[in-house]
């Protein structure tokens, strides 16, 4: 096992999200019909019975060594790179480990209940939000009025992840405020946060306009600056209105000017022009790009003691607004489009920071 691998699971040895973790990766069952399945789906064109057999057994290999997932091994085309290459990803498991060692574990409420975020980095919203949970007469009102300011309005459920469960709200046509709390009930049992919708700007809407897409850009806050990782641009596919890469969205990885120069998806299958509107992607640059980078290295000094993020931001007419904060943003938002391994340059990261 490799040596950042190592250092980063002591580390955490004591830690909650290391406890949690090491208990997710104990329990977590590697079944070798769902590694054939998915070889299959993926490979099962272009592969012998043989061949896609072998790939299984491999997947297996390097999730129970190393901690990749399945769907990692397709996105990064493991079958046809070496051990050396496949080292230099950082898998999503590993990731969080990194992350833990870069960020006081305390923060991680800021970024995960929605409700804290907003409560941190509100100004920079632009828009309103507000929770629900326990239906008390009091959240009941709030949400009301709400709905009599917003009667068309995003809903993110507080336990969901990757796009699930994230849909539009249309109170008039969900049968009046009564009959959509009655829906919601039943839907969002562990409660959700309602947002104002995002207006994004027409270029990038004209890309998939059923979903707001996103910049997720990447900063590593030291004592004396920000550093940017990879910027990526996701875009939604299929009338999704997420751009997630979970949800189907895809992954466009960017240059310094903000043009894209290289797609992928969580298939491991890349595009020149989106595959439902036709619109051009490789070479498509994304507008105030500056400015984007320029509020992500504003967003970084909010909390001090967090060091990376992952930041979404979207593109208004009135600029760029924050979406939302990823305390363990996923770096497969750059590793996938740019086929590209970061481990090299994160050890060196910590290794300046002494972590």
């Amino acid at each position: 096992m490799n040596r950042s691998y190592m250092k980063a699971r002591t580390m955490v040895l004591n830690t909650k999200l290391g406890k949690m973790l090491r208990l997710w990766m104990q329990k977590r069952s590697y079944k070798l019909e769902k590694a054939q399945k998915i070889a299959r789906e993926a490979y099962g064109s272009e592969k012998t019975p043989a061949e896609i057999e072998a790939i299984a057994k491999d997947m297996m290999t390097e999730a129970k060594k190393y901690n990749v997932g399945f769907d990692e091994y397709v996105m990064y085309h493991f079958d046809k790179r070496d051990q050396a290459d496949r080292r230099l990803f950082i898998p999503t498991r590993e990731r969080a480990l990194y992350c833990e060692r870069l960020n006081d574990p305390k923060n991680q409420m800021i970024f995960d209940d929605k409700g804290e975020t907003y409560k941190v980095f509100g100004k920079y919203f632009k828009r309103d939000l507000t929770e629900v949970v326990g239906w008390s007469a009091e959240a009941t009102e709030s949400f009301r009025k709400f709905v009599e300011k917003h009667n068309r309005f995003i809903i993110k459920p507080f336990n969901g992840g990757n796009g699930r469960g994230i849909r539009i709200a249309d109170c008039e046509k969900e049968g009046g405020f009564e009959k959509l709390c009655e829906t919601l009930k039943t839907q969002y049992a562990s409660g959700f946060v309602a947002e104002e919708l995002i207006r994004q700007v027409k270029e990038l809407s004209a890309v998939h306009p059923d979903s707001v897409n996103t910049m997720r850009i990447f900063t590593v806050r030291f004592d004396d600056r920000v550093m940017f990782l990879p910027c990526a641009w996701r875009v939604g596919r299929g009338g999704n209105c997420v751009d997630n890469g979970g949800s189907g969205g895809i992954f466009c990885a960017l240059n310094d000017e903000g043009v894209i120069i290289s797609t992928c998806d969580e298939k491991g299958r890349s595009y020149d022009v989106h595959p439902d509107t036709k619109h051009p992607l490789i070479g498509f640059k994304v507008p105030q790009f500056e400015e984007a980078k320029a509020l992500a290295a504003e967003l970084a000094q909010v909390v001090p003691s967090n060091r990376y993020c992952g930041w979404d931001l979207a593109l208004t007419d009135d600029g760029w607004v924050m979406q939302e904060g990823n305390w363990q943003g996923g770096i497969v938002a750059f590793q996938c489009p740019l086929q590209k391994g970061y481990r090299k340059e994160m050890d060196a990261i910590m290794d300046e920071l002494g972590l």
